[in-house]
């Protein structure tokens, strides 16, 4: 099966392949111009038009992109790389700004895109650049290998790496357990996720909510004042298992609906579209009032909680509590599952008891990625500095830029 990449799917310049769906073999015929090559280029069209892609050569070939997404290959390697920096630095992002159309939904126009000017430099910065954005990406997947190996160390530690759920081909409820509960939807009931929270209870003592409170407090943009700036995540931003200071403050006025308050060390999981596993800690953002969307369950540790939030994030996003948020969703074009699924899940005791395990490996997790981050903004200012004052200027920036990067845990 062909899987397919959303914009949503994109952070850039990584992407998220944990994420993508799968779509019918049919559509792999239907939309050729759809395939994604390796080497390529992604860039976002439509809305924003902020996302960039780098597609590496171990991508999955079998992959079709949305049409919001547009295809760019490079006649030199080399040149991806500085064209992908180029256009998210401060010039690039203008430029793109500039030429967006003003419709309801802005879109960047292919021929358009195509004009953009592109400032000329020489293949030994285009060089350099490239090397920081490849050990840029290194960071991204060390940063990767340690969350599935903190993932794989749990299920090892609960005894359940073989678990596997149930497939019935059917299965009875009475209407005594429908009205217990107020679904009437068959998925609700479905053994997989009965076995699954069984499985968790004979595992546990305590809830969710014995350990974190959940968090309901809201923002409304009418309250700020308009010179007051926020950082306002949305629940892609929980794509990656952090929200940091990286997301760009925004003015009050911008905002059209009510946010829920959120700070750093709370642990927010989207209730919305449960397999994109959408649940970051928050990390500090400088000072800077932090919101987020109403989707986001917020849960802030208890004073007497025994249970770091880097452990209950690594629990939340493994194979059991999964399938019971699968289970637990209702609605179709967007499906949630209701706090009280996520508030009353069992905490295994394993869990508690290994929990600075998981909290040192969260921790490195934090570091690589903001090595990583780090050194996209190296590739960025290169470029700005080369357009500001000379190319000797931005390649001197590189050479002492990768030299300040600390050598990662794996070295």
């Amino acid at each position: 099966m062909p899987y397919f990449l959303q914009a949503a799917d994109i952070s850039t310049p990584f992407i998220n392949t944990k994420s993508m769906v799968c779509v019918d073999k049919s559509d792999w015929y239907r939309y050729p111009k759809g395939r994604i090559k390796p080497s390529e280029l992604l860039i976002e069209v439509k809305g924003k038009a902020e996302k960039i892609a780098l597609i590496p050569d171990d991508f999955p070939l079998n992959t079709l992109v949305t049409g919001t997404c547009f295809k760019l290959t490079t006649k030199e390697k080399e040149d991806q790389y500085f064209l992908a920096a180029y256009l998210i630095c401060r010039y690039g992002q203008l430029l793109k700004d500039r030429l967006k159309t003003n419709l309801l939904i802005s879109y960047l126009a292919k021929d358009d895109l195509y004009g953009l000017p592109i400032p000329a430099i020489s293949k030994p910065l285009k060089t350099a650049i490239k090397n920081i954005f490849e050990v840029c990406f290194d960071r991204q997947r060390q940063s990767t290998r340690l969350m599935e190996e903190a993932e794989d160390c749990l299920l090892r530690a609960l005894g359940l790496e073989n678990w596997q759920a149930p497939e019935p081909l059917s299965y009875i409820r009475s209407s005594r357990d429908a009205f217990a509960v107020g679904r009437f939807d068959a998925e609700y009931f479905h053994p997989a996720k009965i076995i699954a929270i069984a499985t968790l209870d004979r595992l546990s003592d305590q809830t969710v909510s014995d350990l974190f409170n959940s968090i309901r407090e809201l923002w409304q943009p009418t309250n700020d004042p308009a010179d007051n700036l926020v950082r306002n995540y949305d629940l892609t931003d929980a794509l990656s298992p952090f929200l940091d200071a990286a997301k760009e403050p925004v003015e009050p006025s911008i905002i059209e609906s009510a946010k829920k308050k959120i700070r750093a060390g709370d642990l927010v999981v989207s209730r919305l579209r449960s397999y994109l596993k959408e649940i970051a800690i928050v990390q500090p953002g400088n000072n800077i009032p932090m919101i987020a969307s109403t989707e986001f369950i917020v849960l802030r540790p208890k004073s007497t909680s025994s249970l770091p939030v880097e452990a209950l994030m690594i629990y939340l996003r493994s194979p059991l509590p999964q399938l019971v948020f699968k289970w637990s969703q209702d609605g179709s074009n967007h499906p949630r599952f209701d706090e009280k699924e996520l508030l009353r899940l069992p905490v295994p005791r394993v869990l508690i008891e290994q929990a600075s395990d998981y909290v040192k490996a969260v921790r490195a997790m934090i570091a690589e990625r903001e090595r990583a981050t780090q050194l996209l903004d190296a590739a960025k200012r290169a470029v700005e500095i080369a357009i500001e004052d000379s190319e000797a200027a931005a390649l001197a920036y590189c050479i002492d830029g990768l030299k300040e990067i600390p050598p990662n845990s794996f070295d």
